[in-house]
This record gives structure tokens, C-alpha cells and sequence, in this order.
């Protein structure tokens, strides 16, 4: 848990992080299949598809919100979500309270674990395997970068892409997302993205940071 105990990340028995990002998709899958909740869920853009497939498997929706707490909140408010959160280990339980709060965080993965005949990282290896990415790239500035992103958009969009606008760019591809989000504290853009293995994430926010680079320079 972080000082302000409003997120939780799990340890494996080996002593390695399981990753902040399956902290949620670890509970979801507690509160929709041992629980047996049914509802829709609400996760921030850049947190991982493995969320977006637990909700599938049980019959529910994962509805995207922008990056944020109070984002995440008001999105689930709107929707009457049953869970949600954020992939930096923040889960959002309404029976409880509409905030991040690492302690339910734990309650929920640890009734999971308990009743799963395996460890944890067995646990882990048996939801929908995703690998997150997160990346930056710095921006001059002088340099107007929605155009860029914009542009960029638009040209994912005629591939056939999922593309989201409410918070920066998120694109979104039935092998991959990349979520292009300008940062509100320094000039950078920073580059999130997903993929079934962590060399084609990397590939691919790579492939996106460049492209940023080569437009700028023009």
C-alpha cells in the first residue's frame, strides 16, 4: 500500500511484483464471478485490457473513463458501475465508498486467493495476460502538439481503430491500445500502451514516440 493508502500492488510468493495493473482486474474478477455481481465497470484509459476481458467473460462491460480519480468516480456515478479504478493499483468499490481505497483493494484479492487452489502468481497467469508499457517522449515548448496527436488520430481511425478523445488520444486495435496523453506538469507527451507480449508494447509506443518526434521536427 502507498502512504495515503488509496493503492494496493501484490507481491508474489517469490518475493517479485505481480504489477499494479492486475491489483483491479484481480478484483473485478472476485466481485463478478464469486460474488457473482453483474453490472458495468469503470477503469481509466490507461489501465489494462485484462479488466475489459474479465467484465467480458461474466457478461459485463468495461466503460473507459479519463485518467484520474475524480474522473473515474463521476464515470461511475453516471453508469451505476459495481466496481472500478485505475491501473496503479486504486480499486473503487461503491458499496463501500465511490474512492480508491487500498484496504479493499486487499480484501477482495485475498477472498479471491483464498479460494483458488494455486498461488498467487498462479492466480495472475490464469486471468487475460496483457503487458503495459508506459513511455515519454519530450516536446520543445513552442511546439503545438494537438495537431500531431490529432492527426495521428484520424489516421488510426481510417485503419478501422477504436479511437477515444476524452482524454488526450486513445487507440485502440483488437491486438494492441496506445494512449497518447499530454502531461500536465512537465512538456512531455507521455505514451501508454498494451499488448499480448511486452516486446510488441514496447514495438509499438516506440514506433508511436517516434512518429511524434519525426512530426515535431518538421
Amino acid at each position: 500500500m502507498d502512504p495515503d493508502v488509496d493503492r494496493c500492488v501484490f507481491i508474489n510468493e517469490l518475493g517479485n511484483p505481480l504489477g499494479e495493473e492486475y491489483t483491479l482486474a484481480m478484483a473485478v474478477q472476485f466481485w463478478l464471478g464469486k460474488c457473482g455481481k453483474k453490472g458495468n465497470i469503470v477503469k481509466n484509459l490507461s489501465s489494462s485490457m485484462a479488466n475489459d476481458e474479465v467484465a467480458k467473460n461474466f457478461g459485463c462491460n468495461c466503460l473507459k473513463a479519463a485518467v484520474g480519480e475524480s474522473n473515474v468516480a463521476e464515470k461511475m456515478l453516471q453508469v451505476g458501475a459495481i466496481i472500478g479504478g485505475e491501473g496503479n493499483g486504486g480499486v473503487m468499490l461503491p458499496n463501500i465508498h465511490i474512492g480508491r481505497d487500498a484496504p479493499v483493494a486487499l480484501a477482495l484479492v485475498i477472498s479471491l486467493l483464498s479460494q483458488y487452489a494455486g498461488t498467487i502468481s498462479q492466480l495472475k497467469q490464469s486471468l487475460p495476460q496483457w503487458e503495459i508499457v508506459k513511455m515519454k517522449v519530450a516536446i520543445e515548448k513552442d511546439v503545438d502538439i494537438d495537431p500531431i496527436v490529432h492527426n495521428l488520430a484520424e489516421e488510426w481511425r481510417r485503419k478501422g481503430a477504436t479511437v477515444t478523445t476524452i482524454d488526450g488520444v486513445h487507440i485502440e486495435t483488437n491486438d494492441f491500445w496506445v494512449h497518447l496523453r499530454k502531461s500536465n506538469t512537465e512538456p512531455v507527451v507521455r505514451v501508454i500502451g498494451e499488448a499480448r507480449i511486452v516486446e510488441e508494447a514496447t514495438r509499438i509506443c516506440n514506433e508511436f514516440m517516434q512518429q511524434l518526434v519525426k512530426t515535431e521536427s518538421k
